[in-house]
């Protein structure tokens, strides 16, 4: 548990300026304190969390609102397939690793070894206090924070997502199921929404990577 904590650590320099433009974000709407606090608690998502934001200050119906949250992690089913077919839970453990699974938490806990439920948990436990953190922080300083964006900050999100993602290309399956994965994004992201944009190229990169896994028997 303690290695998926430490572990996810370097993703905290782009999850807590995150966590602050959010919360600064949900303040200037009117969200109350414990309300962008709560949020934080319960949808644990930094892309649901902000699009929701601008939905709701542009007083979208809350069924779209959820609709879009929900397809913002259409990416998360694959990472549970990917997660059971590799330990065995039982329901409580599946609920409770659902709670904190994030994308970064999955890359860090497969990224030292064999995949094992106390590093999984650590990792998303980890990023959990993390973006919680950084939402308080917003909520406390509120306007006195200059937009994070500015200073480029958002950068260090996907710049962290790669530092995660690059260790895990021991593969040549894994290095072709990320450029697949990376070539379909481009092309889908400008067809359909994100969330399925981001599960059809995380599909279409598993199919490229599974084949040639089967192609060349599991050779490097």
């Amino acid at each position: 548990f303690v290695r998926g904590f430490v572990g996810m650590l370097p993703l905290w320099v782009g999850a807590i300026p995150t966590g602050i433009a959010y919360a600064v974000a949900a303040r200037s709407i009117g969200l109350a304190p414990g309300e962008t606090q709560l949020m934080s608690l319960l949808v644990f998502s930094a892309a649901a969390q902000v699009s929701a934001v601008s939905l709701l200050d542009a007083g979208t119906p809350i069924l779209v609102l959820v609709s879009t949250a929900i397809a913002f992690n259409a990416q998360l089913p694959l990472l549970g397939l990917a997660i059971t077919s590799q330990i065995r839970m039982g329901w409580l453990s599946r609920l409770v690793t659902a709670w904190f699974l994030t994308d970064g938490a999955f890359g860090v806990a497969a990224g030292q070894g064999r995949l094992r439920l106390p590093i999984l948990l650590g990792a998303g436990v980890s990023m959990y206090v993390a973006w919680n953190t950084g939402t308080a922080l917003g909520i406390l300083a509120g306007q006195a924070v200059p937009d994070p964006r500015r200073a480029g900050l958002d950068l260090l999100v996907p710049l962290a997502f790669l530092a995660v993602l690059v260790p895990l290309l021991r593969r040549r399956a894994a290095l072709l199921a990320a450029l697949v994965a990376a070539a379909a994004m481009l092309l889908l992201s400008s067809l359909v929404p994100n969330g399925v944009a981001v599960l059809g190229a995380g599909g279409l990169g598993s199919a490229a990577g599974a084949w040639w896994s089967r192609r060349t028997g599991g050779r490097l």
